[in-house]
This record gives C-alpha cells, sequence and structure tokens, in this order.
C-alpha cells in the first residue's frame, strides 16, 4: 500500500511485479529467437518462402497476462508486427521481425587462395599461381544457414574445366560455376629485348589450341623455326615467362572479335606496351591487331570492317593490293619473292582461292572520310602515316583508292623502339576449311603466298 501525505483516501495499490513476458514464438515450426531485453522477436522462414503477408504465430505468455494481437490469427509480417502483453497495470510490447533465410555460398577458399563470388552472375572465380596442378583442387565452402552443397565442401575436384556446384536450402536451388584462372603477376623484370621469336596463343601449349587457323598457324611457324618458343597468356600473366627474351612474337588470334580476357589485366597491357617501346616486335595477325589498340600504338579510333563467324561458299579469288595512287609498296621487305598482277597500274596478289572463307576481316575504312578529304586524295595517306607512324603497305585487292587499310608497318620511332607488322585482311586465312561443293577438299591453291608473307614478317622484324 502507498500512502499519499495530503491525501484523505487510501492511494491505488500498484502492482508492479506481474510478469508480461512472450515465453515462446513460434510460425510453423520455426522458432523465434526472443529478446527480452530489446524486447525483440526474430523469426527467420526457410528460404523460398513465397510470401509473408498472411502467417499465423503461436505463442505463449506469462501465466495472467493477456496480449494483443492473440496468438493463432495470422497478420501480415512483410514488415515487423507490435505484440503487446499486459497484466493489471503492467505491459511490454514486443516487436516480431520475419526474414527468409537466405541461400548463398558466403565464402570459397582453395588453401590460401580466396574465391571471388559473383551472386547475380552465379559464378565463383578462384585466381590461382600459374602451374597449379587443377585436377585435385578441394574448394572449401561456408553456406547460409540450413544449405546444403553438391558436391560437398572440401571434396577434390578436376577444375581443367569449370565445376558445376548446386546450393539446396529450402525450396531454393541455385547453380553455381566454379572455375580458375591463372593469378595475375606478370614478370615485370625486363631486361634486354633477346635474340628469340615466340608464337602467343590462349592454349595452354602450342597442341591445344582450339582454333583451326590458328593451329595451322602454329603447326608452320613450329616448322620452320624449330627452336622458337610457344608462349600462352596464361603464362605471361602469371609470371612463368619473361617476354623480353624474345625480339619478336607472332600473334595469330582468329577465335573471337573480342580480346581474351587474359591479355587485357592492366599489368599485362602495361608489361605488352613497355615491350614494344624498349624495342621488342610483333607481328599481329587477325583479330590481334586489335592489341595494337590496346597498348597505345594506334593513337586514334577509326570505323572498322571486322568479319566474325563461321564463313560463307565464294567462287572467288581474293587479293591483296599493294600500291595505291602514287604509292607503291612492292618493294617493302613484307613482299620479298611475291609474285604480283597487274591491272591498270595497280598491283595486286592472290590469298585465297574459290571455297570456303571464313572472311574474318579486322581492317580500317572511311580512312579518308576520317581526316576530311575525299577517298581519291594522296592528302589522307599523308595524314594516315603521319598520326600512325605506319607505312600503309595493303588494301583489299578491288580498292583504287585510300578508302581502307589493312596491313601496316608500324615504324620504330623514339618512343616506340619496336616495330610492328598489322596484318588485318580477312583474305589471309591459314586453313581454307573444308566444307561446300566449290572446295570441297579446302586446299588453297595460294597457300604460298601466306607462307611467304608470314615468314618475310618474321624474319624481317628478326633483324636489328
Amino acid at each position: 500500500m502507498v500512502w499519499l501525505p495530503g491525501c484523505q483516501e487510501e492511494a491505488e495499490v500498484l502492482d508492479l511485479n506481474n510478469a508480461v513476458d512472450i515465453l515462446d514464438f513460434k510460425i510453423g515450426n520455426r522458432n523465434g529467437i526472443i529478446n527480452d531485453t530489446t524486447q525483440a522477436i526474430v523469426v527467420t522462414m526457410p528460404a523460398g518462402t513465397a510470401s509473408l503477408s498472411a502467417l499465423v504465430p503461436t505463442f505463449t505468455v506469462s501465466s495472467g497476462a493477456v496480449v494483443t494481437p492473440l496468438p493463432g490469427v495470422a497478420q501480415d509480417f512483410s514488415s515487423p508486427v507490435k505484440y503487446t502483453v499486459t497484466s493489471g497495470n503492467v505491459y511490454k510490447t514486443y516487436t516480431v521481425t520475419v526474414r527468409v533465410q537466405e541461400a548463398a555460398i558466403l565464402t570459397a577458399a582453395i588453401g590460401s587462395h580466396e574465391g571471388v563470388i559473383d551472386e547475380a552472375g552465379k559464378t565463383i572465380t578462384f585466381a590461382l599461381p600459374y602451374g597449379t596442378a587443377l585436377t585435385e583442387l578441394a574448394p572449401a565452402f561456408t553456406l547460409t544457414g540450413e544449405a546444403s552443397l553438391s558436391p560437398a565442401s572440401g571434396v577434390k575436384q578436376d577444375f581443367t574445366t569449370p565445376v558445376t556446384y548446386t546450393l539446396t536450402s529450402g525450396s531454393v536451388t541455385k547453380q553455381y560455376q566454379v572455375k580458375t584462372v591463372v593469378k595475375v603477376a606478370p614478370d615485370m623484370s625486363k631486361g634486354a629485348i633477346g635474340t628469340k621469336k615466340a608464337f602467343l596463343g590462349t592454349a595452354r601449349d602450342r597442341h591445344s589450341i582450339p582454333d583451326d587457323d590458328e593451329q595451322a598457324a602454329a603447326d608452320w611457324f613450329f616448322s620452320k623455326y624449330s627452336d622458337a618458343d610457344y608462349i600462352s597468356w596464361d603464362q605471361v600473366s602469371g609470371g612463368a615467362v619473361n617476354i623480353y627474351q624474345y625480339k619478336v612474337i607472332w600473334w595469330q588470334y582468329d577465335q573471337s572479335a573480342q580480346l581474351p580476357q587474359q591479355a587485357l589485366h592492366s599489368d599485362v597491357v602495361a608489361l605488352f606496351t613497355s615491350y614494344l617501346k624498349d624495342g621488342g616486335n610483333f607481328y599481329f595477325s587477325g583479330h590481334a591487331v586489335l592489341y595494337f589498340w590496346t597498348i597505345g600504338r594506334i593513337p586514334s579510333e577509326f570505323n572498322m570492317a571486322i568479319g566474325d563467324g563461321g564463313g560463307f561458299e565464294n567462287n572467288d579469288t581474293w587479293t591483296i593490293g599493294v600500291n595505291l595512287p602514287g604509292v607503291d609498296h612492292r618493294g617493302h621487305p613484307l613482299y620479298k619473292n611475291i609474285l604480283f598482277d597487274q591491272a591498270d597500274g595497280f598491283y595486286t596478289f592472290p590469298v585465297i582461292g574459290p571455297g570456303w572463307k571464313e572472311d574474318h576481316n579486322h581492317v580500317m575504312v572511311e580512312v579518308a572520310r576520317k581526316y576530311g578529304y575525299p577517298n581519291n586524295s594522296i592528302l589522307a595517306y599523308a595524314s594516315f602515316i603521319k598520326e600512325l607512324d605506319a607505312e600503309w603497305l595493303g588494301v583489299w585487292g578491288g580498292i583504287r583508292d585510300f578508302y581502307m587499310a589493312g596491313v601496316l608497318e608500324l615504324k620504330a620511332n623514339t618512343t616506340w623502339k619496336g616495330k610492328a607488322i598489322y596484318m588485318g585482311i580477312g583474305g589471309f586465312e591459314w586453313n581454307q576449311n573444308a566444307q561446300g561443293g566449290i572446295n570441297p577438299s579446302g586446299v588453297n591453291i595460294y597457300q604460298d603466298n601466306i607462307v611467304q608473307v608470314c615468314s618475310n614478317a618474321i624474319d624481317y622484324l628478326s633483324q636489328n
């Protein structure tokens, strides 16, 4: 009893000892976590729970207490719901929050190497040192609660190709593609430019090259230069090879009009840029010519004619033209021992005969327009070779003006001490496919010209 001075009547008795607790709280078979200090309750529903708008909780409260809303009544838990427990003069309000269990891989690691998880793309990528044996790797994963993984965490897998992992949690199933890439740490020790030759490719070795034209080019190269090396982009990016030991590097790239990711890491780009600036020489053919923009050797953008895909059957003979109005490059070392055809004062030589043609051009077009001149203006030629510090060596055989450029020498200068050959003509195809009815054998009767030009390019770039 409480006595209030100055009052003639007894004050109301306040009993503050009544218990007003929620003792347990469940939605279905999911127990809520009750924090009496903060008066918060959290219930986590299984992954895949479609809606929180009509969930029916069950719970008990302290003896003698009443609660609103009542247990057993559906509530919309899309946002927190408040429950008030009252007993006499005492009450508590609990805030109930319902969450849906996530279904995800939280971490991934192979030894000390952490995987990069792309939840949106459902991929996990491990960057591993070059030379890591990929056939028996055992990645460890941590998962969101109640999830399981197949194959299981810690079980050895062959990662020479990506491995699919299936995550299951509640009614949710997700598939992740788990892959490995070479950790980027190129050899930047540099040194003096050497004397060797190298063939550069995306495959791990020259016998694993996936593209038929690249394979044919590599087979010819190593038959002629038996002391040359095959180097892969993974070797370069992983620091397994110092490219400065080579006088000339040839990259024939035909797989895609997009450059491979291994070539685009900033450290790798910086290395190849330095190599050309320090006196190394490049022969880039096919779509590899795009790399001249990547390393900054071609400084500005051009409209391009780019061919990609399986090709088509064609009854024509495709040629390369080597002179333009007022300009004749028959005497350039690239065309040593080439026999030319002449028509109306223009000289060409054939590179691919009738049959199947992939037509993988990667050439500059509308060149004269870029500089504000008509196609027949020698000023377009002068502007082009000045900006690029280049020799404009070849065009499609039917071109008689300065509309397009498909064969270049990028000359050595004070900034770029090395020189380079750009071969982007689509008819310069190393393996004519045995398809169609015109030339079912796939024999290119002009293959010798491709071999001769390529041999000339490599020998020219090998000179001091």
